[in-house]
């Protein structure tokens, strides 16, 4: 009410000023009669205008606030889709054989091979994990890599590129707990997967990685993550997640931008992502017990 009076006065004040003044500019006569009449008219006009202009605005600000039918429509298809994904056995050697074929046929075909990469998974089974559906199909994986001081610090100042890394470069599984330096290889969508569109099971291998990282490797204060941006679609993921680009393309052997994310960073990572997960399962909850 208060914000309708002011705007009121305003315009009404103005246009009895303009009206005047018009009035003045060309010497035309006026009455009392005149005055009442204008004003009242004008007190009219003015007020429909400042309830339209409010009403809208509110209006508008109720829009900005609450999601959109579309926005809506992938939130709740993300809500259902998490209850019919999990992680893959890390003994599952057909899914970790049809990811390795993912990675050679769409992002890199000089990547290690399958039977090399056995052995890293047989040394640190936290390396490669596959998310599948309810039909136990491929939805998409991530590398993730613990890695000695020497690799790390490798990658980091250019010096060695993924295809440098031997299986000496990982930690065993028996160190995963004091980690510190994690390397994220590769996220990866399969391309072949028909259980969600595009978009939702993107999303749902970025829920299942943020998952994963928690509690696999939680921050601890000194635990930092690195990855290079292999694709544009990479980096837009890791600045979104705040990832801070320490390397230039050209300043690397493997001939992509780096990016790092500190120890508080990290931390900060994971609160926002307990949120975001919580978010999503409250309303998984909420929709459930409606129907």
């Amino acid at each position: 009410m208060i914000e309708f009076i002011k705007k009121f006065c305003t315009y009404f004040a103005a246009t009895l000023t303009f009206l005047l003044g018009l009035k003045a500019a060309f010497g035309v006569a006026f009455s009392w009669k005149w005055v009442a009449i204008t004003g009242a008219a004008v007190a009219v006009l003015c007020a429909v205008i400042a309830w339209v202009e409010l009403y809208l605005g509110d209006k508008e600000a109720r829009r900005k606030r609450e999601p959109s039918s579309d926005e809506e429509s992938v939130f709740l298809t993300i809500n259902r889709a998490l209850q019919n994904v999990r992680f893959a056995s890390r003994n599952d050697e057909s899914i970790a054989h049809q990811a390795n074929k993912v990675v050679r046929r769409s992002l890199d075909k000089h990547c290690i091979k399958y039977k090399d990469y056995k052995q890293w998974r047989h040394k640190n089974p936290f390396v490669f994990t596959a998310v599948i559906d309810d039909r136990d199909k491929l939805v998409g994986f991530f590398d993730v890599f613990p890695l000695t001081d020497e690799a790390a610090r490798g990658l980091i100042d250019g010096t060695l590129d993924e295809h440098s890394l031997t299986a000496d470069a990982i930690l065993p599984e028996a160190k995963n707990a004091s980690a510190r330096k994690i390397y994220i290889a590769s996220i990866c969508l399969n391309p072949k997967q028909t259980a969600f569109c595009r978009i939702v099971a993107k999303e749902l291998l970025l829920l299942k990685l943020g998952e994963f990282l928690m509690n696999t490797f939680p921050p601890d204060g000194q635990r930092f993550l690195f990855a290079y941006a292999h694709t544009e679609a990479g980096e837009r993921l890791l600045k979104n997640a705040e990832f801070r680009n320490t390397a230039l393309s050209s300043e690397n052997k493997q001939r992509d931008p780096l990016y790092e994310l500190s120890p508080d960073g990290y931390a900060q990572l994971v609160v926002n992502f307990k949120t975001l997960l919580k978010g999503h399962l409250g309303h998984a909850r909420v929709s459930s017990s409606k129907t």
